[in-house]
């Protein structure tokens, strides 16, 4: 085990290789689940399934009527409209990023830097170099490998949109049999994925294998839309969890070694991907560590997901911050012992200046490293239940990240439904400078006493 600290990794990224995927994803039809797919519950046979590959379907988990206010919420949204998407005609589904801006400001509030509006790329900030990042937006459009992409962030902290995905309790009770408990009640999820039908001129829809390099334990996938196969459905590499598990540094925080590397281009050169295809309320439970992708999309269809994070109470320390480069300098991240360590590179920047700008992956639910820096040891699941121990609601429902840390996550005012999400903060506000270029931060971790 290395007993030194990683380097800080920024928050946003995620661990990939540049190797490409060479082989097709197959679909996951009904017929070929595991006994007891439709129900709570675990069989044998979905026990024994789920160790061998990682992964688990229940079909209906979650009535699909339930989705119904959501998905009228999501038609009225700013790309549909800015798009001129309309239900009854697919053919405005195709391709509607050439009708989107460069940059959105949709949905935003008036809590940047403690009170004043959201920067665009373009603004002089006192915080931040122009064109520097401007956090996740609650509306996040991009074109990935052809297919455009609108992730809604925004709707991931509605509390009742909260309720009826990675809160409803069929999905929490499957959380338990799987994880083991005391389980983190979630208080948010990423948002809707929705990938639209791409326009031919725009090339082929690829396959993009990364594995999101967080304190994720376990991924569930929940799709609001029926899935056919090549039509973007998430798609996995089985038993990719198990392989990448022995290659960290840690056990429960993700740190890659030139191994992780090395099995990661194995993976896309050597596994069969699976594309989860499903019907509305369908869900799909993975470990963490598992490499997935947008599915391909050749479909006319626009596949509408929820992407969701599920951890296990534990002992946490200090949050994943992030802080702006300023007048020439790079950005710095925070490493697991809380510090900040701005470089002695020559560049204008004052190591001192507290008015950086600070943010952190606010659409995630957990956002602190895990306080244990044990190296992997034992099998993947070796602390899973997996159905060893019945269900008995061990959930707990700690105060989240954004509370203890006193960030503006909801709408307030003006903003629509589905709107809002952390904003960036002084440096000067959640740290302290010690000297040298060294700012040492605010560990406000929940700890459950037992």
């Amino acid at each position: 085990m290395n007993s030194e600290t990683p380097k800080a990794k920024d928050p946003e990224s995620a661990f990939g290789t540049a190797t490409a995927p060479i082989i097709d994803p197959v679909p996951t039809p009904r017929e070929l689940d595991p006994e007891g797919s439709d129900r709570l519950g675990l069989t044998s046979a979905e026990i024994e399934s789920f160790r061998q590959t990682g992964y688990l379907i229940k079909r209906g988990l979650v009535a699909s009527e339930l989705f119904a206010p959501i998905m009228d919420l999501w038609w009225r949204q700013p790309p549909i409209l800015k798009a001129n998407i309309q239900a009854d005609d697919p053919e405005t589904w195709v391709g509607p990023g050439r009708f989107w801006p460069e940059e959105n400001r949709w949905s935003l509030g008036e809590d940047w830097m403690g009170g004043s509006e959201w920067p665009s790329l373009e603004a002089e900030r006192p915080g931040a170099e122009i064109g520097e990042r401007v956090g996740r937006l609650p509306h996040k459009l991009t074109n990935d490998i052809a297919n455009d992409v609108w992730r809604w962030h925004g709707i991931g902290h509605d509390p009742h949109f909260v309720s009826i995905t990675s809160a409803h309790p069929n999905v929490l009770y499957m959380a338990e049999a799987l994880m083991g408990g005391p389980v983190k009640k979630p208080r948010r999820n990423r948002g809707i994925y929705s990938i639209f039908p791409n326009d031919p001129s725009q090339g082929s829809s690829k396959l993009g294998p990364h594995m999101d390099a967080n304190m994720t334990e376990m991924t569930v996938v929940m799709y609001l839309e029926d899935v056919d196969p090549r039509s973007g459905g998430f798609t996995i590499y089985p038993g990719s969890a198990e392989m990448l598990y022995p290659t960290s540094e840690q056990s429960y925080n993700w740190v890659a070694t030139d191994k992780s590397k090395e099995v990661m281009d194995f993976i896309k050169k050597e596994v069969t991907p699976v594309e989860f295809t499903g019907k509305a309320g369908d869900v799909i439970f993975c470990h963490g560590l598992v490499v997935h992708s947008a599915g391909i999309q050749e479909s006319s269809k626009i596949r509408v997901a929820v992407i969701q994070d599920f951890n296990r109470v534990r002992q946490r320390g200090h949050m994943r911050w992030s802080v702006a480069g300023k007048n020439g300098g790079e950005r710095v991240n925070c490493d697991m012992d809380g510090l900040i360590v701005f470089p002695d590179d020559g560049s204008p920047d004052d190591p001192s200046d507290g008015m950086r700008e600070v943010t952190t992956q606010w659409i995630m639910d957990s956002n602190e490293y895990v306080s244990s820096r044990e190296a992997p040891s034992g099998s993947l699941f070796s602390d899973w239940n997996i159905g060893q121990m019945p269900v008995e609601g061990n959930i707990y429902d700690e105060p989240p990240w954004w509370e203890r840390y006193g960030l503006p996550m909801l709408p307030t005012g003006n903003i629509p439904r589905g709107g809002g999400g952390a904003p960036a903060l002084p440096l000067s506000e959640i740290g302290q400078y010690l000297g040298s270029g060294v700012w040492s931060v605010a560990d406000k971790a929940f700890r459950l006493e037992r």
